[in-house]
């Protein structure tokens, strides 16, 4: 398994794809590739149809799919707000890939886990894997994750959502080589690979845990028999000074538990999402998630040292470190915007990783697993880090 990844910026605009094929081709040292991303920042939208037309003619990959975004990653560079084209091509032996386009009809049309495996051409008992890239002006992708879970239960997906454009149709789609201003475009993965994934939150919890005791949909409106917004007051009693300024400038989170038939819960066990407000009244907190009574959370926080400590800590945790390449999905809050220093989610992948080939690119939501389920999240650094299934 081979990974190679190219830049091109402004100053290779005119012949952008015969920059990338070069630098690629020579990495890849002939081999043809399997599959290949192509991401360019908004201002080379344009650029990106031609682009893909070369990378197509020359590699003659099997699978090409790409995205506009507000600012794109190579390696250990995070070129925000420059205008670059970024290409990852990968060379996958005895891994097979099968691209789909879906478009929010699609996703109302194939209502059985049969439809799903029939339209995308792979069945569930292959276990797949999944890279999905979305416009979210034009698919729903909480709705697709839905109908993914339910024809490939526990299979994971990772990816992002397009950020180059305002509004529906100015973000451009590739599939197959050919830009799209609709919809999504994803591939599975199947045989000899597997893809390790790292969602980092970027937070830290504070307090203890509470349990759900009333509440319905999106309002919580008890948390251990008391009033949620009770519950909170406690909670940040017992806070730092930092934490407690944090939670009262937008800092505030709220950590889901994902498997409440775990003994304990740590970092990574909890899906993170926001409050909504609360009613003065009866003290009940809306968030932007469902929930049910008997659900356990725990009040969480997020600043630039608890994003950097959870990335760097989960990275670290990685169990293999052989990996030939890697994706990165990351949002675009983060970035300096997040951080004083910048590159930072790269350069901490490419320290964990020995410096192998990444790309990615900023992201309006990001797309991976916590526990078994698939979820679009918030300020968070999703990392695919590719590999060959281990052989016994």
């Amino acid at each position: 398994m081979t990974v190679a990844t190219a830049a091109a910026d402004e100053s290779r605009r005119e012949a952008a794809g015969a920059h990338l094929v070069d630098a690629v081709a020579a990495r890849l040292g002939g081999r043809r590739p399997d599959l290949c991303f192509l991401f360019a920042s908004a201002q080379l939208g344009d650029e990106l149809a031609e682009a893909a037309a070369v990378i197509c003619e020359r590699l003659s990959p099997r699978v090409l799919l790409g995205t506009t975004a507000e600012s794109v990653v190579w390696d250990s560079l995070e070129l925000e707000q420059q205008a670059a084209l970024v290409l990852w091509a990968a060379h996958l032996p005895g891994v097979r890939c099968a691209a789909f386009h879906l478009s929010e009809e699609d996703v109302e049309r194939l209502s059985t886990p049969a439809a799903w495996h029939e339209y995308i051409g792979v069945s569930a008992a292959q276990q797949p894997h999944f890279v999905v890239l979305v416009d979210p002006y034009t698919v729903n992708p909480i709705r697709v994750l839905e109908r993914l879970g339910e024809a490939y239960p526990g299979r994971p997906a990772v990816g992002g959502l397009a950020s180059g454009g305002k509004g529906p149709g100015q973000n451009v789609i590739l599939f197959e080589g050919h830009p799209l201003r609709h919809g999504l475009c994803g591939v599975a993965l199947w045989g000899n690979i597997e893809i390790d994934t790292v969602v980092s939150q970027g937070c830290r919890p504070i307090g203890r845990h509470l349990v759900i005791t009333e509440g319905e949909r999106n309002v919580i409106r008890t948390l251990g028999g008391k009033p949620s917004l009770a519950a909170l007051i406690e909670t940040l009693k017992s806070c730092t000074t930092r934490d407690l300024e944090l939670a009262q400038t937008g800092g505030l989170l709220v950590g889901r538990v994902i498997n409440e038939q775990q003994p304990t819960f740590v970092r990574g066990d909890f899906l993170i999402r926001y409050p909504l407000g609360f009613d003065e009244n009866s003290g009940a907190m809306m968030i932007n998630d469902l929930i049910r009574k008997g659900q356990t959370i725990q009040f969480h926080v997020r600043d630039s040292a608890s994003a950097d400590d959870d990335l760097i800590s989960l990275l670290a945790a990685r169990p293999r470190t052989d990996a030939a390449g890697a994706l990165l999905f990351t949002c675009n809050g983060r970035g300096s915007r997040l951080f004083a220093e910048r590159h930072h989610d790269a350069r901490a992948i490419a320290r964990a990783s020995c410096g192998r080939p990444l790309a990615g690119f900023f992201c309006l939501g990001e797309i991976g697993p916590v526990g078994h389920r698939n979820f679009v999240h918030g300020h968070t650094a999703v990392v695919a880090f590719f590999r060959p299934a281990d052989v016994a």
